[in-house]
């Protein structure tokens, strides 16, 4: 069976928050365009999350609905996936090349949307992505962050469907906590993790770990 190497997006491959740059881009993109509406609901739904008012699953899913068709239009989404290639983690990337080299199959797993995550995915040469869908991609009242356990559960359909088992976890945030464990008989890698997330890591993590 072929083993399989999976690698979170932000933080660890790139070392940026991406669904920040998102908005940001989208935003200015928007307000070149004339798209006023769209720049009102960036800004209304971001205030609301940084006054706590919901969460920040809830105003993604919100910003996805809003957004998504936009950035899909005129080569936004091509621009965007380049310029995200500036804060690639060339470190990160190269902790990757020996398992490429081996045959792993290479898996880019992450709460980013899927839909501007596989265009990185596949600027990078990464074999498959599992990310956040759109709201539009999932049945009604059902839309969930590709995160903890829902990114394990779709990492574990992709790994069936192509007959691989997983080998290699590279993150940097304790989110990924039900993904370390997950990988009982593997190599987990944890990367530019801040203190907070090396102190759940530690707590949380059952499998064995190591800090680079």
């Amino acid at each position: 069976m072929r083993k399989a190497l999976a690698i979170d997006l932000d933080g660890t491959l790139l070392s940026t928050n991406t669904f920040r740059d998102y908005l940001s881009y989208c935003g200015s993109a928007a307000l070149h365009s004339f798209k006023f509406g769209i720049c009102l609901s960036i800004l209304w739904w971001v205030m609301l999350r940084k006054l706590r008012f919901v969460s920040h699953s809830y105003m993604k899913e919100k910003l996805l609905e809003r957004t998504a068709a936009f950035m899909t239009r005129k080569g936004h989404l091509d621009n965007f996936v380049e310029n995200e290639m500036t804060y690639l983690n060339v470190r990160v990337q190269q902790l990757m090349e020996p398992y490429r080299n081996r045959g792993h199959l290479l898996i880019l797993a992450t709460a980013a949307p899927a839909f501007y995550a596989h265009p990185i995915a596949e600027f990078l040469h990464i074999d498959l992505c599992c990310g956040t869908l759109l709201p539009s991609e999932v049945v009604i009242g059902k839309w969930q962050e590709c995160v903890g356990q829902y990114k394990v559960e779709a990492l574990q359909r992709l790994l069936q469907v192509h007959k691989a088992e997983l080998d290699v976890v590279i993150t940097d945030h304790s989110d990924d906590l039900p993904l370390l464990n997950f990988n009982t008989a593997g190599r987990n890698i944890v990367v530019g993790a801040d203190s907070r997330s090396l102190a759940a890591i530690r707590k949380g993590c059952s499998s064995e770990w190591e800090q680079i």
